[in-house]
């Protein structure tokens, strides 16, 4: 199931169908990392809209923390905007690495991942390459990545495109799935895209 594929907004079981299967992954959003990639603040607020927008269209969320023990939890300010998410410890750079990570995906029949998160050219291409080999289509969300060398995310995303993963930009693919100004959930969205956009 990919986003590609056009939504009638018109019919709300498809538009539920879709996002039931739809999951969005958080790779490692820790204040740590956040002080050191480039626009780290910018990629906070993106993280802020797309998580509040997923709990607002009914996507699942799954967060992951890279060593969290030694590195410190998720952002608070995040983690307030996904109080049910599915949160995962690991030391790998891959979330596949992460105990029960995979299990939760399949068992909430997800189809889809949008990721998100640090580093481009690392944790994220790790998870995307991991994903593919799974069977698991994905989505790059490009707005909503970054890693502390601009050079190295960009040739990571050229890298997952051609591993057949799909990069485009957070909003792209969330006006998408509403498909038309009429979606009852429109009005709502529009009012999140304005209160993160400052």
């Amino acid at each position: 199931m990919t986003m590609e594929r056009q939504v009638d907004s018109t019919n709300e079981p498809q538009l539920e169908d879709i996002c039931r299967a739809t999951a969005v992954v958080g790779i490692d959003l820790q204040p740590v990392f956040l002080q050191v990639v480039t626009n780290g603040e910018e990629l906070r607020r993106r993280c802020s809209l797309l998580l509040a927008s997923a709990n607002l269209v009914g996507i699942k969320i799954h967060l992951t923390e890279q060593v969290p023990e030694k590195l410190g939890g998720c952002d608070d300010e995040l983690l307030a905007l996904a109080p049910s998410a599915s949160r995962f410890k690991k030391s790998t750079f891959s979330a596949f690495g992460a105990d029960g990570f995979e299990e939760s995906l399949r068992v909430a029949g997800i189809e889809h991942l949008l990721i998100a998160g640090v580093e481009t050219s690392i944790c994220v291409y790790q998870t995307a390459l991991d994903a593919r080999h799974y069977g698991f289509d994905v989505t790059i969300l490009t707005d909503c990545v970054s890693c502390r060398r601009p050079s190295d995310g960009e040739w990571a995303l050229k890298a997952l495109q051609d591993a057949d993963c799909h990069t485009l930009a957070m909003e792209s693919v969330l006006y998408s799935l509403l498909g038309t100004a009429d979606n009852p959930l429109f009005r709502d969205f529009s009012k999140l895209v304005k209160k993160y956009d400052t």
